[in-house]
């Protein structure tokens, strides 16, 4: 049947909400985990005018999370994976990031906020606006977004951001600890270190307000206000700006630029004791170079005394050279790093401690420098990237088959089931909870005596054909249970009834009593199905009564709870499951409430062809599960089996079977069918 334009439109406006809240959210990441070392400066900004010292292992590590957990969160969005949560993620960073960059828009602490890095810069003011319309957008997609199924499968989708952490994780990882894989500063490989001589520069004036340092061109400067600091020439994005001076201060670039032949720079851009740990390592690699006739020169984010004094301590035995520290940033990421230029030409960057490797037993004399590959020119990104994509694509077309689908169905939940609990002894220790996993098919007013027996042998075949990884029950009218009985095998399929009478015996005309019910060798018996409490009047007093004489004849009640259409729109049904468990079953005990099988099966899904998500189906029996734990404790709520049931089908009994408090289906019209029976079994 053609959906209404309505929820058409309503599709449509969610996905594009989705690609446009996650393709930002991926851009972002993406940038932040290519560039960490740019990312750690842009936070170390922000947290200097804050007045936050922070160890820098922790603000890498709160760096490079905030990449992944971006980026992921981009690529849920954007596929309609984990609708609810994904959403809730982002709707918690743009919490913190909407109030952020109005504050950055309004006082311009820092020259832009960094958000895309180096990859796209954007004003203060921009990065407001488009985290106004991000905040609208993913309140639209908490509203309406739970409802439009995603691309990929729930069983797999654990899969999908596995893969989805490790990409940002390997950029971020490369990017920190060599270069970043693609490069998006002026000084890009196969341009000019120190540019053409005589190019032209602009002078920028840097000027101090509250604390906080900007720069402004000649044409732009700012009021009385302002305090001026200082004056620097900036060239333009060929040479990049880039100046070095001797040690009295005499510019060096046009010298440098004229050098024949390779130079291997050395860049410390903050040079402190800490670098002598690595003094030996310069020394080797310029001892090195020396052999190849390169000629090595070392370029220090220092002048003055600070510089003769480290050059004192390091004792380098290359000519160390000063620039400013920011440039130096730019030109190359990590404390100490290397050019390497040949006609002036960079040929390739890399992180000082990334040479290690070739410092060893002699081997480093035999390697040509000449011959380092760059990772930076986007060839190693491009291979990531292509086999990120693939891996996205294989886990996509995993999810078209069900019978792959199936493999991975419950490893979540199975890894869920296992919990912590305390022992007397207050030591950790595990248990795992012995809820069981159930097919129960209920065949309502349907089949023959002759066409059931022929359903329930056929359906009793294909078992014993098939290992199950569930229990597997069929619920039948009365007039079939005894020849059913006689024809199926206990061992394989169980047997129940649709209902029983709330009386043991007596003037009850046409009443079937739960003795009646196992003495046909029956195990199992539906109760409060909603066609009983719709069309036959069964209240909860009524439904005690019935689950009592259940139990006391050796019967396991399979207990049906749900709310109609009506309560589902005005967003009763919480309130009202929770009072149809509570009357109906609260006044057991704790051990013959373990005895009890739950069923969810939302009135309005029932015979309609609607179903409820797997996320509402999920939600629906958590809040179950805690309305049993705040009665019985959480150890009895863990072990209590909660069915769903309306409209569940093979085509998305997985998805549903695959969350963490679904433990399988009560079956309508699919029971009637063996093939489609059984697809629903083997969904488990």
């Amino acid at each position: 049947m053609q959906q209404p334009a309505k929820d058409r439109l309503r599709i449509v406006a969610v996905w594009l909400c989705r690609l446009i809240v996650g393709f930002t959210f991926i851009i972002s990441g993406w940038a932040k985990a290519i560039d960490p070392w740019g990312f750690l400066i842009k936070t170390g900004e922000y947290l200097q005018v804050w007045g936050l010292n922070l160890p820098r292992e922790l603000v890498l590590t709160g760096c490079v999370s905030l990449a992944c957990v971006e980026f992921c969160t981009g690529v849920l969005i954007a596929t309609g994976s984990l609708k609810r949560l994904a959403v809730w993620v982002a709707a918690a960073m743009m919490s913190v990031m909407l109030p952020l960059t109005l504050y950055i828009a309004v006082e311009s602490p820092v020259s832009d906020c960094g958000c895309f890095g180096d990859f796209l810069i954007i004003s203060n003011t921009a990065t407001f606006i488009k985290n106004v319309v991000l905040s609208a957008l993913i309140v639209y997609l908490i509203i309406a977004g739970r409802k439009v199924k995603g691309i990929y499968a729930a069983p797999i989708q654990w899969l999908q951001i596995v893969v989805t952490v490790a990409f940002p994780m390997i950029l971020a990882f490369v990017g920190y600890n060599i270069q970043p894989l693609v490069d998006f500063r002026p000084y890009k490989l196969g341009t000019n270190l120190f540019g053409d001589a005589g190019e032209s520069s602009t002078e920028v004036y840097i000027y101090r307000k509250g604390g906080v340092e900007k720069e402004f061109t000649l044409d732009e400067l700012p009021d009385d206000s302002w305090e001026f600091v200082d004056m620097k020439s900036v060239g333009d994005e060929t040479n990049g700006g880039f100046e070095v001076r001797d040690d009295s201060g005499l510019e060096m670039n046009d010298e440098l630029s004229d050098m024949d032949g390779q130079v291997l720079y050395l860049i410390v851009s903050d040079p402190d004791v800490q670098f002598l740990s690595r003094v030996h390592l310069t020394n080797m690699l310029y001892r090195r170079a020396e052999s190849q006739d390169v000629t090595m020169i070392g370029i220090a984010g220092a002048t003055g005394s600070t510089l003769e004094r480290w050059i004192s301590i390091a004792k380098p035995l290359f000519p160390v050279y000063s620039a400013a520290p920011t440039a130096l940033k730019q030109l190359v990421r990590g404390d100490a790093a290397l050019v390497y230029t040949d006609g002036g030409e960079i040929k390739w960057k890399r992180t000082l401690s990334s040479m290690n490797a070739d410092f060893g037993d002699g081997e480093w004399a035999s390697d040509s420098l000449e011959n380092i590959r760059p990772v930076d020119d986007g060839r190693y990104h491009l291979i990531l990237l292509s086999i990120y994509l693939a891996s996205m694509i294989v886990i996509y077309l995993l999810s078209l088959s069900p019978k792959i689908l199936r493999l991975f169905v419950g490893i979540p939940k199975k890894i869920r089931n296992f919990a912590h609990s305390k022992n007397e002894h207050n030591t950790i220790t595990l248990y795992h909870t012995m809820r069981k996993n159930i097919v129960a098919g209920n065949w309502k007013m349907n089949t023959t005596v002759p066409e059931g027996v022929a359903l329930a042998k056929e359906v009793n075949e294909a078992l014993k054909g098939f290992k199950a990884n569930c229990d597997v029950i069929i619920c039948v009218p009365f007039t079939h249970l005894c020849p059913v009985a006689a024809e199926i095998d206990a061992n394989v399929l169980g047997l129940g009834a649709e209902n029983c009478a709330d009386h043991t015996s007596g003037a009850y005309t046409g009443e079937i009593s739960a003795p009646m019910v196992a003495s046909t060798g029956a195990k199992y018996v539906i109760l409060g199905h909603s066609e009983r409490r719709q069309y036959y009047g069964e209240t909860s007093e009524t439904l005690r009564e019935k689950v009592a004489l259940a139990l006391a004849n050796g019967l396991t009640p399979i207990f049906c709870i749900g709310e109609v259409l009506a309560e589902r729109e005005d967003g009763t049904y919480n309130e009202v499951v929770k009072r149809q468990v509570e009357e109906g079953l609260f006044n057991l005990s704790a051990e013959d409430f373990g005895k009890i099988i739950l069923a969810y099966e939302p009135v309005w899904a029932i015979g309609t062809g609607k179903t409820a998500t797997a996320e509402q189906a999920q939600d629906m029996h958590a809040h179950i599960r805690a309305v049993i734990a705040e009665k019985y404790g959480k150890e009895v709520a863990d072990n209590c089996s909660i069915l769903y049931g309306g409209s569940c089908k093979p085509s998305n009994a997985a998805e549903l079977f695959a969350k963490p408090d679904v433990d399988g289906g009560l079956i309508g019209g699919a029971a009637l069918k063996c093939a489609d029976f059984m697809g629903i079994v083997k969904a488990f």
